[in-house]
């Protein structure tokens, strides 16, 4: 063989060693990053689904706190979401609780008792009826987009920001809740506010005759607003002793009591009352006569009630359900028995 020959196939071999050790690395390489995307796209899988997951997950955390059942037919449960036995012998009652969960069906309270769903603790409201109107923003607070602390209600400005204060709006709806606050919707700038009543005044300047007598007397009334409050134990004062005070001040002598107040003066139609008449009131719990107010004009009358917007002398509304209304849901109903008496 001659030695190029030879060198020839030296070459050769050395030449294919190096092709087959290069497959063998590319082969080998495949075979360690095959597994790999597989792997990968579990981890991927998994990033993907772990959120959707969380999702689902209750978020517990632990915070201690109270509230107050107002809507009994929400249950404990012993474990989350579940349905748990009615809390009617918890309505109020004050329950503390040690832990807070967020669940897709809201959020719950860890009490002794088991999970909670926390708008057991919400007010409720007892009567809602349409109004019109014009009332002074007399305070900065909170505005809410349904009566505060009721269920779905939440605070979305308030007069400060909007610069109600001292400013009138019109008035188109008062509702109660069951612990006897007051809230009124109104109108500004084409959106409904609602905002707690003891917020709002009433035009009642609007109201004023030409009876400086009676003017007189209803002018001390209305002072007393919001400075005095119910006492029926001491009766100084409750409705009949009120309305004794005010005409009193002016020489007519009633008499403590609505059966002698409903005998004083003439009587007139109910339909045809005007500004200073008596008007009475029964009540499905307390009977005949339980109520008396002094009339103002367009439906709004001058009392002393602990159920009024201040606890105390205020001015209602006729138009509000919670005063003329004979329906048997609320456990407390006044309504006027039609009996009006004029006094001057």
């Amino acid at each position: 063989m001659s030695i190029k020959v030879k060198h020839f196939l030296i070459a050769l071999l050395i030449s294919t060693a190096c092709i087959h050790s290069a497959n063998v690395k590319v082969t080998a390489a495949t075979q360690e990053a095959v597994p790999n995307p597989p792997s990968q796209t579990v981890q991927n899988n998994n990033q993907q689904t772990t959120p959707a997951a969380a999702k689902h997950k209750p978020a517990i955390y632990q915070q201690k706190g109270s509230g107050v059942i107002f809507q009994t037919h929400y249950g404990f449960s012993k474990k989350l979401n579940q349905k748990g036995k009615v809390t009617k012998g918890y309505y109020n009652k004050r329950i503390n609780y040690s832990k807070v969960a967020k669940t897709t069906k809201g959020i719950f309270v860890k009490t002794k008792h088991g999970w909670l769903n926390k708008n057991a603790f919400n007010q409720y409201l007892i009567t809602k009826s349409k109004l019109n109107y014009k009332m002074k923003v007399n305070a900065n607070a909170a505005l809410y987009n349904k009566p505060a602390y009721t269920n779905g209600a939440r605070k979305i400005t308030t007069t400060n920001k909007l610069r109600l204060k001292n400013k009138w709006v019109h008035a188109n709806m008062i509702a109660h809740t069951n612990i006897n606050i007051t809230y009124y919707r109104f109108n500004f700038n084409h959106q409904n506010y609602w905002l707690q009543g003891t917020k709002l005044r009433f035009n009642l300047n609007a109201l004023k005759g030409n009876n400086r007598q009676l003017e007189h007397a209803i002018t001390k009334g209305e002072k007393m607003i919001g400075h005095s409050v119910y006492n029926e134990n001491t009766r100084h004062y409750d409705c009949s002793s009120f309305v004794n005070y005010l005409y009193s001040s002016i020489g007519h002598h009633l008499g403590s009591t609505t059966f002698s107040q409903c005998n004083n003066g003439h009587g007139v139609s109910y339909k045809h009352k005007k500004r200073g008449d008596l008007i009475f009131f029964d009540d499905r719990s307390d009977g005949h006569l339980a109520h008396v107010g002094l009339y103002l004009g367009k439906g709004l009358f001058l009392h002393d009630s602990p159920y009024t917007t201040t606890g105390g002398v205020d001015v209602s509304s006729l138009h509000d359900a919670f005063w003329n209304s004979r329906s048997t849901q609320s456990k407390i109903v006044h309504y006027p028995d039609g009996i009006v008496r004029r006094i001057i």
